[in-house]
């Protein structure tokens, strides 16, 4: 996103009543005015202050008043410097709430749906987001704009007191500077967009071997991923170099164009004052806002140097925001859905993993889906949920296409529940009690104990911290967690993704049985499974080989389908 948009953008937020940062705005601007006319005020007294010692005779209590203002409008710039943080910090705050709370809204969905999607690098981009803030809004367009105010007003007052050719000069070498600064401009920003993928890159590369600890000790391959990292690590230093010299190349011509025209103003002026053309007061003026100038633009390569990462970094954030609009709430269904896939196929590239499959699942029926590994059932599921658009055909809920259902209403209507439940690292009750279940802590324990959530019978304490992904967890337990929290889950479909692949065969009868019971008739409840043993009770078995499916009861397709009576190992009685 090119920097002007970002500016544009985060000026917008600012501005945005519900953020409620017009106050903070307000106040921060009107202390930087007041800084600005104290940083324009002190040079002046002390040119007076000069003057008034160079008249010979100087009167004390004017002299020490003078003296007095210089120095408190001198020291009060810090102090009006450290208030307006109080404020910019609360803007900053502000807008990175704003920001964090939209990419997810934007991009958990995406997240969730898609294989491809990268977590790791999200995590990174929200983590260095705060800091990004901190470097644009206080750093650059909190000392730019009000060093360009600065600039107008001192030159304003050096005409008034001093001879044109030196207000002449100092526009040109604040000109030189900023053609300086403009030439590498647009090499910069192209540079500190490749520095902030390079540091995204080691975000996503440490979050990928924190979360897969147990693969990488395990397996022994502690060093292997130790050496990834810092490969990663080893580019974005690269990057950060390369960015670093394009700033000391910056930096070199800007230095180079302030210090002859320092030299220059300076050097005119002192032979000036010393014939007499101008007083040394006016030496002193000149030489005050010249460094009072000249300090702050040699300061900007720093904050130049990161605020282009920072501007990269806010515009990839802000492209998430604006990647996908908050859906409108979802309304509770009442009723069983009716799925119908119609010619329906998908493909991953140019690999075909369904094709044309027609099935109907009457609303409030139990249906099993079985097959081999590969068959394509993981994708039928997710087709079905509306986490996959069809290459080819339809699957409609009710009669109506997924794709055409808001996104809130489509979850809601069709709950797809993965085999690999990731839990939060909080306690059990909080996992166990999960939006939108509406059971209670008493019945969910109740529940889970009848289960046998613990071998030894021992009571279950919603208390207990799981750790990360329920890694204080067997995974039969997740399941039981997860299967239990969908007791009290009202849905018109729910799909389990083979979400019983934990749990033995008593212990997978008894939990399938009771979600029956309690959805009966209100919710569509589809299992897929490589298990045959609830295939004999299902309303329906959705057999999958190739890509094909063939659908039926499951004494019906022992007879009319070899393959299935192959996969239930060749018995016609199983």
């Amino acid at each position: 996103m090119p920097t002007f948009a970002v500016f544009r953008s985060l000026l917008r937020l600012m501005a945005d009543r519900t953020l409620g940062l017009r106050a903070d705005v307000a106040a921060s601007t009107m202390i930087e005015v007041l800084g600005i006319g104290l940083g324009v005020l002190g040079p002046y007294l002390l040119k007076l202050v000069v003057d008034s010692l160079s008249a010979g005779q100087v009167s004390p209590f004017p002299f020490l008043l003078l003296v007095a203002a210089f120095v408190l409008v001198w020291s009060g710039t810090n102090l009006t410097a450290a208030w307006k943080y109080v404020f910019t910090t609360r803007i900053i705050n502000g807008l990175a709430r704003r920001l964090i709370e939209g990419a997810l809204t934007g991009h958990l969905p995406k997240i969730a749906r898609e294989r491809e999607a990268d977590s790791g690098r999200l995590l990174g981009m929200l983590e260095r987001l705060p800091f990004s803030l901190q470097l644009v809004v206080d750093g650059l367009m909190g000392r730019v704009a009000p060093l360009l105010i600065q600039i107008a007003v001192s030159l304003a007052v050096i005409a008034t007191l001093a001879p044109p050719p030196y207000v002449v000069l100092m526009i040109v070498v604040l000109v030189g500077y900023y053609g300086a600064t403009r030439l590498s401009a647009r090499r910069f920003q192209a540079q500190a967009e490749a520095t902030n993928r390079a540091a995204a890159s080691v975000s996503q590369a440490l979050g990928d071997v924190l979360r897969n600890a147990r693969r990488v000790v395990f397996n022994g391959n502690v060093e292997g991923e130790i050496r990834l990292v810092a490969h990663e690590g080893r580019a974005r230093q690269a990057s950060a170099e390369r960015l670093a010299w394009l700033l000391v190349h910056t930096a070199g011509a800007q230095y180079l164009v302030a210090g002859v025209g320092l030299f220059l103003l300076l050097g005119l002026a002192g032979l000036d004052a010393a014939h007499g053309a101008i007083s040394v007061g006016d030496f002193v003026l000149l030489q005050a806002y010249a460094f009072r100038l000249a300090l702050p633009l040699g300061g900007l390569g720093f904050i130049l140097r990161q605020s282009g990462v920072a501007i990269a970094n806010i515009g990839d954030v802000l492209a998430l925001v604006g990647r996908e609009s908050r859906s409108s709430p979802a309304t509770i269904p009442t009723t069983a859905a009716a799925i119908t896939i119609d010619g329906a196929g998908f493909r991953y590239g140019s690999q075909w993993v369904l094709r044309d499959v027609h099935a109907e699942i009457a609303p409030g029926s139990f249906v099993v889906v079985a097959g081999p590994n590969g068959a394509g059932k993981s994708t039928l599921a997710r087709m079905i949920a509306g986490l996959l658009s069809p290459s080819e055909g339809r699957v409609r809920v009710d009669g109506v296409e997924m794709e055409a259902i808001d996104e809130a209403e489509r979850y809601a209507r069709v709950l797809y529940v993965p085999q690999f439940i990731g839990l939060f690292n909080r306690s059990l009750g909080d996992n166990a009690l999960y939006p939108p279940t509406r059971h209670d802590e008493a019945a969910l324990r109740a529940l889970l104990e009848d289960w046998c959530f613990y071998e030894d019978g021992r009571p279950v304490d919603f208390g207990l911290a799981v750790g990360e992904q329920g890694e204080r967890l067997s995974g039969g337990q997740v399941q039981k967690l997860e299967l239990a929290r969908l007791m009290g889950v009202r849905a018109s479909a729910i799909i389990l993704d083979e979400t019983t692949s934990s749990l033995d065969a008593p212990a997978e009868a008894r939990a399938i049985g009771a979600l029956r019971a309690r959805h009966a008739g209100v919710t569509t409840l589809v299992l897929v499974t490589h298990r045959l043993e609830l295939a004999r009770s299902a309303d329906q078995v959705i057999f999958m080989r190739d890509g094909r499916l063939t659908a039926g009861r499951h004494a019906a397709l022992l007879e009319i389908d070899a393959a299935y009576r192959a996969f239930c190992g060749g018995d016609a009685a199983a």
